[in-house]
């Protein structure tokens, strides 16, 4: 039986691995040449930034990791930043999407109308919406079947909130702790610093903290407070290096800068104070998916 190393991603047989990295999961076990030589795992050398699509196609600033700042318009299921849609209704765009100018459509029907012709065409990021509107309508199935679909095209979303089902089990689906850390990691790789997060408290619930370090170090460099905090945790136990915890800091506050800007503060202070939220979804009402208030259904900013 052939196995795939987790580092230089060569074939080789069981028997090529140490009695150790036998013990692991499949992507985090290395054969003994990689091991020698330090090679860092596949899933840490990949998604260690961003891509562009998580930009804000207005201002061109990496959208926040909390979905509640920011929200996908339902007309051109473009996501844009609450700090972009609040400037485009001060300048009176009230009806229309600040990004497309197409009216904003308000009836579910014509919601989903969109929705569908955007699945038919073989769009992951339509079919992750359907997906969410099946989650908001209860049809938990249907719902993880369009998930599936849409992570199978490279939707890192869809990856995440199936890792989050399959780690929490729900609606009849039982808890898989492998499936949940493929799909956490699949979304690691392509930059979702959420599902690193989440990957990186796998494995430390399977007491391998060197991995889950690695992980929040790499999480908390893309601006992710909750693994800021993981690694300061780490430190405190002398599990984690000073260097180590500097540099996190370091490249958290980086990348907070980064996303920050005078539009999104504002917009944030009218969110709290408005207490605004999604629709009923998955997100509000689970263990690991409520993380970030996952919001997949359209928000319709009322600032």
């Amino acid at each position: 039986e052939m196995e795939i190393c987790g580092a230089c991603e060569r074939s080789l047989p069981d028997g090529a691995y140490s009695e150790a990295q036998r013990g692991l999961r499949q992507s985090n076990r290395r054969c003994e040449e990689c091991v020698a030589a330090c090679n860092p795992l596949k899933v840490m050398k990949h998604g260690r930034t961003r891509p562009m699509s998580d930009d804000c196609p207005i201002c061109q600033l990496p959208l926040p990791h909390d979905d509640r700042d920011s929200s996908w318009q339902p007309c051109c299921l473009s996501v844009l930043c609450d700090g972009c849609i609040l400037a485009a209704k001060k300048r009176g765009m009230m009806s229309c999407c600040p990004f497309c100018r197409a009216p904003m459509p308000k009836e579910v029907e014509a919601i989903v109308a969109t929705i569908e012709k955007r699945v038919d065409a073989g769009d992951p990021w339509g079919m992750y919406a359907r997906a969410a509107e099946y989650d908001r309508a209860k049809d938990s199935a249907r719902a993880i079947e369009m998930y599936e679909r849409s992570a199978e095209l490279g939707e890192k979303r869809a990856h995440y909130i199936l890792g989050c089902i399959y780690s929490d089990g729900t609606d009849g689906v039982e808890v898989d702790q492998d499936k949940a850390i493929r799909h956490f990691e699949a979304a690691a790789m392509e930059g979702h610093a959420q599902s690193r997060f989440y990957a990186g408290q796998l494995a430390e619930e399977e007491d391998l903290l060197d991995i889950a370090l690695q992980h929040w170090l790499i999480a908390a460099s893309l601006g992710l407070k909750e693994a800021l905090d993981e690694v300061k945790k780490m430190f405190m136990r002398n599990l984690a290096t000073k260097a180590e915890y500097e540099k996190a800091l370091r490249g958290y506050h980086d990348a907070a800068k980064e996303m920050s800007s005078r539009d999104r503060d504002e917009a944030a202070k009218r969110n709290e104070a408005t207490a605004e939220c999604c629709l009923v979804s998955r997100c509000c009402s689970r263990g690991r998916s409520s993380y970030a208030g996952r919001c997949i259904w359209p928000v319709y900013r009322q600032f």
